[in-house]
């Protein structure tokens, strides 16, 4: 097979991953409906807390997060390794180079780093957040 064929269907399967992702975001949305709260009732709300069937779903949901961001990390750094010999191939061999190709590959490989990049943050900001308690 082709390195473009392996770098499609890298390609194919983090979409999916993202459609995965958004899909579920936009089931979520649809169930809460926004709760407003009166100046007089806010000092009534931060005293009672969250109930712990609430927060331990809130936990959960994270954990979920959590891991499917861990988990596409894994499969963006994957992908970043398997594209960037067939990059610098093109890069040191230009004379059989198709431009096109190349240039949608240079566009693939930096939307991959930008996303690992943000992923990565996500990921770890929150860690940090949570270990000093907030």
């Amino acid at each position: 097979m082709n390195w473009d064929v392996y770098i499609f269907i890298a390609f194919c399967v983090f979409m999916l991953m993202v459609g995965m992702r958004m899909r579920q975001r936009w089931k979520n949305r649809n169930k809460t409906p926004e709760i407003k709260v009166n100046k007089n009732q806010r000092s009534k709300m931060a005293a009672s807390g969250e109930p712990p069937e609430v927060k331990a779903r809130r936990i959960r949901r994270e954990k979920r997060v959590r891991f499917f961001t861990i988990a596409q990390l894994f499969v963006l750094f994957a992908l970043m390794i398997y594209m960037a010999p067939s990059l610098v191939k093109d890069i040191m061999f230009p004379q059989g180079m198709d431009v096109p190709n190349f240039f949608l590959r240079c566009l693939i490989f930096l939307f991959t780093i930008y996303v690992f990049i943000l992923g990565y943050l996500k990921a770890f900001k929150r860690k940090k957040k949570e270990e000093r308690g907030e």
